[in-house]
């Protein structure tokens, strides 16, 4: 999910003032010093809306926890990435947009289908997954 917020690889060192600091620490800390917009892909910024943004973001910051224990399970992902989806869908009604070409970092549950997954598994093989293009 930091993949698809960012535009930036996992393994692929910050190459900044930061230097040696993988995505994951960098996002970790820019959560931390309310920077999240600072480290989020331009594109994200655009199409997506930032209740939306920051919504995701809590998610991705606890699936990043040390403590695997403390990790939510890919149900939980799944399930909270649907209820983001429906509260965008709420909105847009509300809103009277209707735009059913508006695409969101949220329709990344209907890419990949997640409730046959059970347990902890590790997300970077679903984001990787996605980022290449496979479903």
């Amino acid at each position: 999910m930091v993949e698809l917020l960012t535009g930036q690889k996992a393994i692929t060192l910050i190459k900044s003032q930061e230097q040696g600091r993988s995505l994951a620490t960098n996002f970790l800390q820019s959560m931390e010093e309310n920077g999240l917009f600072d480290i989020v892909d331009a594109r994200v910024l655009k199409e997506g809306r930032k209740e939306e943004i920051v919504a995701i973001a809590q998610l991705a910051k606890r699936c990043l926890h040390l403590n695997g224990k403390r990790r939510p399970k890919m149900k939980e992902v799944a399930v909270e990435l649907e209820g983001i989806q429906m509260s965008k869908k709420e909105s847009a009604l509300q809103d009277n947009i209707g735009d059913t070409e508006h695409h969101s970092i949220v329709e990344m549950s209907e890419v990949y289908d997640f409730s046959s997954i059970s347990g902890s598994i590790c997300f970077d093989n679903v984001t990787t997954s996605l980022l290449s293009g496979e479903s």
